[in-house]
């Protein structure tokens, strides 16, 4: 078994399967909690020579979760209280029922528990139930095959290749196709059920901020000049976008979420900010980044770089993470869409910047708060960091090394450069395909044989898991 990744450590965790891999140079796959890929590095394709194994699991990546799409929220089984297909839902997953006090003679039924017995809350216990319905997972996956799908496409230095092909596929099923198109809002999303609980919650936000991820491939196909990416395909999901945009900011759940002082405010923000560099309203965008930095951004690094909204948390080691990766992606959306800001040295209230809650966060011992298997939550953000502030001593890299040696090997070894690692590795061609790697030396065959990743079950049951934190 190879050294866990994010992805098979959540796994290891939540859902503790066995998973083998048939390609023993094929890392488990990572889906990191939010990222934005800066669009004009990856069109450019201007990669370290070093990036080469990265590459190679983009690909692999790309083609898994190509396999068990596309995705529609119009294919759970059960609708929304709104009777509408085409409304997404979720349940809120720390939410459990307490039935002792109804008064049912009878056992009751799932469907009697959901809508009779009161809800509790018990953070950070995740109600298994809560996958019965899993827009939340298709989402999920949606937003990763987009991301990785535009990734490789971009390799192949083509306008067209299977990989945004795969896009076109995935983007019409989930937002423009007539029969399987999602309602451009929220209003079902992490319902907390019970006789007075029908409706959604401002926590459901929380879901779709894989849209970071969406709107980072996206834009690489724009900048490709990708001619399966249409005008046509590009209107229809603009106008999409501007109809919940508008829901985000103007109904109370949206509001409500993007005024929360902890995690769910981050990505609030970053989720509007990216929505918006889609449908080219850059000025929004960075108002949109701005807003979050000058705001609830300035309460939420202490003076000893220890984030208090997070520390709290049943989960503190994997809460201050979680945050982390929000908080840098709202630095590396107002960089993309301002390139003469730099978020990167916005300090809070306390004078502390994203290094040093990092920083704090490296001196953690994750099994203090029983999360010793979290350990990998924080490699993501440690190469993100790294790659913004320096490494000068290489203290950064010296923790990947440690924890994580296969660290060049992960796919977000590719955009966050420079960060030291890697090796060298030859120049060639995929003799199936006439392609090879865009790298500033080529870094390396992109094979596209058959590999065993990970069922498209599995994917779907970790992006429910995930997605609810």
């Amino acid at each position: 078994m190879l050294t866990p990744t994010l992805f098979s450590l959540f796994f290891a965790v939540f859902i503790q399967p066995s998973i083998e891999f048939a390609r023993a140079d094929v890392l488990p796959f990572t889906s990191y909690a939010n990222d934005f890929v800066d669009p004009t590095y990856i069109a450019a394709g201007n990669f370290v020579n070093t990036s080469g194994e990265a590459q190679k699991n983009i690909i692999a990546w790309a083609e898994h979760l190509s396999a068990s799409g596309p995705w529609s929220v119009t294919t759970k089984p059960i609708a929304a209280p709104s009777k509408d297909k085409h409304d997404y839902m979720s349940w809120a997953p720390y939410w459990w029922p307490n039935c002792t006090g109804v008064g049912n003679t009878t056992e009751l039924t799932p469907q009697q528990i959901w809508v009779t017995c009161p809800y509790v809350n018990r953070d950070g216990q995740f109600n298994p139930d809560r996958l019965t319905i899993n827009d939340i997972g298709g989402f999920f996956n949606l937003s990763d095959a987009v991301l990785y799908n535009a990734l490789a496409f971009s390799f192949e230095n083509k306008t067209s290749s299977i990989y945004s092909q795969n896009i076109v596929k995935f983007i019409d099923a989930w937002f423009l196709n007539n029969n399987t198109y999602m309602n451009p809002n929220l209003n079902y999303a992490q319902m907390e059920r019970g006789p007075n609980g029908q409706v959604g919650t401002h926590t459901g936000v929380l879901d779709l901020k894989g849209m970071v991820k969406i709107v980072s491939g996206i834009l690489i196909l724009r900048k490709r000049n990708c001619t399966d990416w249409t005008t046509e395909i590009d209107t229809q999901l603009n106008a999409w976008t501007t109809k919940y945009i508008t829901w985000l900011e103007t109904n109370k759940l949206g509001t409500d979420e993007c005024a929360s002082l902890n995690n769910h405010g981050s990505f609030c923000f970053n989720q509007l900010a990216a929505l918006k560099l889609l449908v080219n309203d850059v000025p929004g965008s960075v108002n949109t980044s701005n807003t979050f930095f000058h705001g609830i951004y300035q309460g939420q690094i202490n003076s000893t770089g220890d984030q208090p909204f997070e520390a709290s948390r049943t989960h503190p080691y994997h809460y201050r993470n979680y945050n982390l990766g929000a908080m840098i992606t709202n630095a590396r959306l107002l960089k993309y869409a301002d390139p003469t800001s730099n978020p990167w040295n916005i300090t809070t209230k306390d004078g502390t910047t994203i290094q040093d809650a990092l920083n704090m966060v490296m001196t953690v011992d994750p099994n203090k708060s029983g999360e010793g298997d979290a350990v990998a939550e924080i490699y993501p953000n440690i190469a993100a960091v790294a790659s913004e502030y320096g490494d000068p001593t290489g203290k950064y890299v010296a923790f990947l090394n440690k924890g994580f040696p296969e660290y060049p090997s992960d796919a977000d070894f590719l955009w966050d450069q420079p960060l030291a690692g890697g090796s060298v590795e030859s120049s060639a061609s995929d003799p199936k395909t006439g392609t090879g790697s865009p790298g500033k030396s080529a870094a390396t065959t992109l094979q596209k044989d058959s590999r065993t990743l990970l069922p498209a079950i599995g994917a779907a049951l970790l992006m429910g898991v995930v997605a609810g934190w």
